[in-house]
């Protein structure tokens, strides 16, 4: 497994200490799921979203709520801002993203993670972003072509 512990250091700047392995991405999210959320916690799952994240948080009995994307299916940060906080509605634990975008397959722009990534922090909310399909962008290529 040093390749994996590898891969965990230098390109997701891990140490092996903070890093579990699974089956796969729906054991891993599971995992957190389980580990985070306790039932009737309010979870936010960004839409549209992958089925099992879904299913895994029915599993819990937590609180669902479906945040709503914009037309080009980015993060609503407006609502969001305003959702995170609103005293008059139950405290979200935990927020749900994927990137790439499963079923939509459209990226979150860095800057929009990194505000994502700010908003949950200072609310005191997990951010989970399910990254299974990283090595889908052509991010790198479409940047090599403009220069």
């Amino acid at each position: 497994f040093d390749w994996m512990r590898d891969k965990m250091r230098n390109e997701n700047h891990l140490v092996s200490s903070s890093v579990m392995i699974t089956a796969g991405s729906n054991q891993a999210y599971m995992n957190v799921v389980l580990t985070l959320l306790d039932e009737g916690d309010t979870s936010l799952l960004l839409i549209p979203y992958y089925f099992n994240h879904l299913m895994a948080l029915q599993m819990t009995g937590a609180r669902i709520e479906l945040a709503p994307t914009t037309k080009t299916l980015q993060p609503d940060l407006d609502w969001l801002r305003q959702r995170l906080g609103d005293v008059d509605k139950p405290k979200v634990k935990m927020l749900t993203i994927s990137n790439p975008g499963n079923p939509s397959g459209v990226m979150i722009p860095r800057e929009t993670l990194e505000e994502l990534r700010s908003l949950c922090a200072s609310s005191s909310v997990w951010l989970v972003c399910d990254n299974a399909y990283e090595y889908f962008s052509y991010e790198d290529e479409e940047q090599d072509e403009d220069e």
